[in-house]
């Protein structure tokens, strides 16, 4: 239906209200027709008019849905309720007890020097701005693997001079049994099968030696989010164990003739190879930003907690269809 502009108030168009709310172009049509996030005057011509209330609206939703706010969650809300709510981040984010303080973070660390580097002021002042906290420091993992926290920690760090199976083996354990969210595992000496199994885990590996610069980045991107979703924190909270089957265990499934119409194996090994590679994508991408690593390390612990499930899946089908998952089959 075409309405005709109304002359008692200024008109937009959707050009215009991108330019002035920095809100792209293709970004306000979807929240238009998608969200009914506004009502634009149609003109004879089928030309869009936004008013003043609609330009408002536009910028309160570019900074809420910047804060992480969901445009389906908020788009049908007044502006004078983007306003409250935009408000109420603020508030948040400028109370001192709900700073994403690496205070508010519960650290764990192996490693007596790497512990005492961590909570100098040389290395706080290089990135962090502020001390760390660490609550529990072990000397090596022969000392961790007696240890019983609780509540679990957020974050442990192992320093290893050395890292062969043995050792990412004793990590592993190590980080399971204290119900780790994150794990960062920093190395001098390293065989490639280790690094890999403890990759796979979804682990942080870096080599050393790390300048004070590079530690600060590496501490940064593990910290858990503060405000993530509950759903994303839960998944954080459950070790994720490392992949049960080699590329070629599933390749050697896809190849297989199905007896079942729908081919459930082969379509459940194809899910777990791309969330599988997609797991690796996502850990090794470029992060330029401590933001930009949070987000990518859920998305790799997103990835790692789906191939796991479908990994449990395949078990099923390939019990059901007499299908051998051994390396040798």
């Amino acid at each position: 239906m075409t309405h005709p502009p109304l002359t008692s108030q200024v008109l937009y168009r959707i050009g215009v209200v991108s330019k002035l709310s920095g809100v792209p172009v293709p970004t306000l049509r979807i929240w238009q027709t998608r969200y009914n996030a506004f009502s634009p005057t149609t003109t004879q011509g089928q030309h869009r008019l936004y008013n003043e209330e609609d330009l408002r609206k536009a910028a309160l939703l570019k900074s809420l849905t910047g804060q992480g706010h969901g445009i389906s969650l908020i788009a049908g809300l007044s502006t004078e309720q983007l306003k409250q709510l935009l408000q109420t981040g603020a508030d948040i984010a400028n109370a001192p007890t709900q700073r994403p303080a690496l205070a508010n973070v519960a650290w764990v660390v192996v490693g007596a020097n790497l512990a005492s580097r961590m909570q100098s002021e040389t290395f706080s002042a290089t990135r962090l701005g502020q001390p760390m906290h660490i609550h529990k420091v072990w000397a090596d993992l022969a000392e961790a693997s007696g240890a019983q926290l609780d509540p679990a920690p957020d974050v442990l760090v192992v320093s290893v001079n050395g890292l062969n199976d043995s050792t990412a083996e004793q990590i592993l354990t190590l980080s399971q049994k204290l119900a780790a969210r994150q794990t960062v595992v920093l190395y001098s000496f390293g065989q490639l099968n280790a690094i890999a199994k403890l990759g796979r885990a979804s682990f942080l590996v870096h080599h050393e030696p790390l300048n004070d610069l590079a530690l600060a980045t590496i501490i940064q991107s593990a910290r858990p989010p503060l405000y993530a979703p509950s759903w994303v924190v839960e998944s954080l909270a459950t070790p994720i164990p490392s992949r049960q089957f080699s590329d070629a265990v599933l390749q050697r499934v896809v190849n297989i003739p199905s007896q079942v119409m729908c081919e459930c194996p082969r379509h459940v090994a194809e899910l777990i190879g791309q969330l599988g590679r997609f797991e690796d994508y996502s850990r090794n991408c470029l992060n330029e930003s401590p933001k930009d690593a949070e987000l990518h390390q859920q998305l790799n612990t997103m990835a790692a907690s789906a191939r796991a499930l479908f990994e449990k899946a395949l078990q099923m089908v390939a019990t059901h269809e007499g299908i051998s998952l051994a390396e040798s089959a």
